[in-house]
């Protein structure tokens, strides 16, 4: 379907500069109300866009010109943007700094897709150490804007360029005319999974991280995790599993469970085996916006990932601001593993643990730290 956002479109829009990270997750925690009736989504999509400073995707297989009544009021942005969706018979996922919106079966595919490739990239890195600079450029946060009439092959042309890799199969790509959108602070495996999602098409690695080859998503598209029963047996937990989740795939080891299906059954059933957890996840996130020099921080971990601990503080609110392609020239590795173990420690002394064995320099500033080669 071709989506023009109206009948004269435009071809040099200039790109929205739309909250990104933790301004983007605060973003869709403000409180929300307003009312339309009888307006067109992709009219109601631009508004929200404008006004809000979020990047909102609405998949090209979603009518643009679908006319919907909507009453929101004291709501949070993201479930406005839920209550949306779901007048268009679609659902809702955050990826990266954007809200996507989508048919049902395209936002299950796209979650459980985003997690099977995302521990592709992982396995390749671990199976090949000489890898890892290769990670960090592929993990690098990238924002790409798209003009009215760009065709889907163009918006893949930046994707592939941005993160020098090759792709296979472009033939699978339909001819297509997109109207404008921006993928806002997508890494590697958001980007392409945003686009090709839209296309009914996934990939697979080649070599090594280098190339893709494009491929049609699967009739089935689920992926295994392993649970272990808290306060019961294993024979307890399978029956009340097969009970509640009767499709899916159960396989018993002698003190776990190992279960295929779609992520988000499977966030079902973390949410079933530790409901207090997942009350917890459903409380708005608070940002602390203390300056660093003003916290105190107590970490211990044994081989973990800089670039993971880093992940982490972010949510906290700690912004990490750093050129990705100096880092890698300078031979500075951001998934080396470290152990911490520090208690209630000052901002200098925790992140002079953080980066004791990396040949950088940090710089506090209010809420952010600057990584710089020495």
């Amino acid at each position: 379907m071709t989506s023009l956002e109206n009948s004269n479109a435009s071809l040099n829009r200039e790109a929205p500069n739309y909250l990104t990270n933790r301004n983007f997750r605060k973003g869709l925690t403000k409180t929300f109300s307003a009312s339309w009736s009888n307006v067109e989504i992709r009219s109601i999509i631009q508004r929200i866009r404008s006004t809000q400073n979020i990047s909102i995707i609405l998949d090209r297989r979603i009518d643009p010109s679908l006319k919907l009544k909507l009453d929101i009021q004291n709501l949070t942005l993201e479930q406005g943007l839920k209550n949306l969706a779901s007048q268009a018979h679609a659902k809702t996922v955050l990826v990266g700094s954007n809200v996507y919106i989508g048919p049902e079966k395209a936002v299950s595919n796209l979650k459980t897709l985003l997690e099977i490739r995302k521990q592709e990239l992982v396995d390749l890195t671990e199976s090949h150490p000489r890898l890892k600079r290769r990670f960090l450029l592929l993990s690098q946060r990238k924002t790409f804007h798209y003009q009215d009439l760009d065709q889907p092959s163009e918006i893949l042309e930046q994707i592939t360029e941005a993160y020098q890799i090759t792709a296979k199969n472009q033939d699978l790509i339909p001819h297509d005319l997109w109207s404008h959108s921006t993928f806002t602070s997508v890494n590697v495996t958001e980007g392409l999974s945003l686009l090709l999602i839209q296309l009914n098409l996934t990939y697979r690695w080649n070599g090594q991280e280098t190339q893709i080859e494009l491929i049609p998503i699967p009739a089935s598209v689920t992926i295994t995790k392993s649970y272990t029963p808290r306060a019961k047996s294993v024979a307890i937990l399978i029956n009340q599993l097969k009970e509640r989740f009767p499709d899916i795939e159960i396989r018993r080891a002698e003190k776990t469970v190992s279960i295929r299906t779609t992520a988000e059954v499977h966030e079902e059933i973390e949410q079933h085996l530790n409901p207090r957890a997942a009350i917890n996840k459903t409380k708005p996130q608070t940002i602390n916006a203390v300056p660093i020099q003003r916290r105190k921080f107590t970490l211990r971990v044994k081989k973990a990932p800089i670039l993971a601990i880093m992940n982490k503080l972010e949510a906290s609110g700690i912004e990490f601001h750093y050129n990705a392609k100096q880092l890698q020239e300078a031979s500075i590795d951001l998934n080396q593993l470290i152990d911490i173990s520090v208690k209630d420690a000052s901002a200098g002394t925790f992140f002079d643990s953080l980066f004791r064995t990396l040949n950088v320099s940090y710089a506090i500033e209010g809420t952010k730290i600057v990584l710089t080669p020495k």
